[in-house]
């Protein structure tokens, strides 16, 4: 049994069964004798279809190490015998406590008190849930928009598409389809502005979902005071106008985490081993470290800020942005893959004098040392 996988999947081969040979490979470079391997394990940053997959031969399994499953063609995978796993909701925790951590900095840099804010959550699933739950317990105001859910669970009811226009932030966490029922390309357009002035705009679910030159454009006429982009129509290549005049931009790192990265790759590994019948791989706890900070904090945001470096990864986006265009691609790609992964809030120890300074930390599940 010999499988092929990406080089970035987090522990992949502590994880995988001993008894299995692995290779890996780099992200978009496939070898040309892919289809010698008799399981494929990839992330987002590659695409598998009739065009990069031509010859699928031995493979009868590709696992992907993220949510979603948009740079997958399922049909012809599956047309072709493969069985295909994802590792839906592997990234929900970190993915909301990059959006919660985004709208508390926010919150703070435009002096905006959190009792006057209103959330449009557009897309309640694994992800969206954790982004309400954190909401709740730091007394955020939201309301849920999701038709999709609504037509799938009969116990959910979304809002209405008027009544987004009350909120002041929108949120978005819906999966990237062109088709169907509910295509979400470009779901956020110029419609979105008609009558109604926001304050902030994030999106950590895929480029494409909302419209980026709208985006530029609402900035501009300041019917649209801020945006935090973390993912991006195009990518590698990304906005450089729009990642330039965000208040935060990234480079698809959100859902990164040492847990999610964990979590993404026992999830399919667990598929693999079921589908091959081979022993499952053992449970191990998350990791976990004792933050040492080491000077004095005025606010919520400087403290979350040395945690989660959400400022300094858009401080180099912004430097990515300036790059010849022959060079942003490569770079926006190596800063993604290379970036070192943060921790869970859940999975930090911090200082007791801290904890007593700012006892919404606990909130977010940050233990005392």
């Amino acid at each position: 049994m010999k499988v092929l996988a990406n080089r970035y999947l987090y522990k992949f081969r502590d994880l995988l069964p001993a008894s299995i040979e692995m290779d890996t490979f780099s992200p978009g470079d496939l070898p040309k004798n892919v289809h010698t391997y008799d399981a494929l394990f990839v992330n987002t940053t590659t695409k598998l279809n009739a065009q990069t997959l031509p010859e699928t031969g031995n493979i009868s399994f590709v696992g992907t190490g993220s949510s979603g499953t948009d740079h997958l063609d399922l049909d012809y995978l599956h047309s072709n015998g493969i069985q295909t796993a994802d590792a839906a909701g592997c990234n929900a925790v970190a993915v909301a406590e990059y959006v919660l951590t985004a709208i508390l900095c926010y919150q703070q840099t435009s002096g905006i008190q959190r009792s006057d804010l209103l959330v449009g959550l557009v897309g309640e699933g694994h992800v969206g849930s954790e982004v309400s739950r954190l909401f709740h317990r730091f007394s955020i105001p939201y309301i849920s928009y999701d038709p999709p859910k609504e037509s799938r669970e009969a116990d959910y009811r979304s809002a209405h598409f008027d009544q987004l226009k009350k909120c002041n932030i929108l949120t978005f966490h819906t999966p990237f389809t062109q088709t169907g029922s509910y295509p979400t390309y470009h779901l956020l357009s110029r419609s979105w502005f008609q009558e109604k002035n926001y304050h902030l705009l994030i999106n950590t679910s895929r480029g494409g979902v909302v419209d980026e030159n709208i985006v530029l454009e609402e900035l501009g006429s300041r019917r649209l005071s801020s945006a935090v982009i973390d993912v991006w129509e195009g990518e590698p290549m990304f906005h450089t106008l729009l990642a330039q005049k965000s208040f935060f931009a990234t480079p698809h790192i959100a859902g990164y985490s040492r847990q999610s990265k964990e979590r993404a790759s026992r999830m399919i590994i667990e598929q693999f081993c079921r589908h091959m019948e081979f022993p499952m791989p053992v449970s191990q706890p998350d990791e976990t470290k004792t933050m040492n900070l080491n000077r004095e904090y005025t606010s919520l945001d400087q403290i979350l800020l040395d945690l989660h470096p959400i400022d300094r990864l858009d401080k180099e986006m912004k430097s990515v942005a300036k790059l010849p265009a022959d060079q942003r691609a490569d770079t926006f790609a190596r800063l993604r893959s290379e970036w070192p992964l943060r921790y869970e809030y859940g999975c930090i120890k911090i200082d007791k004098k801290y904890m007593t300074q700012f006892p919404e930390l606990r909130l977010l599940g940050i233990q005392p040392k």
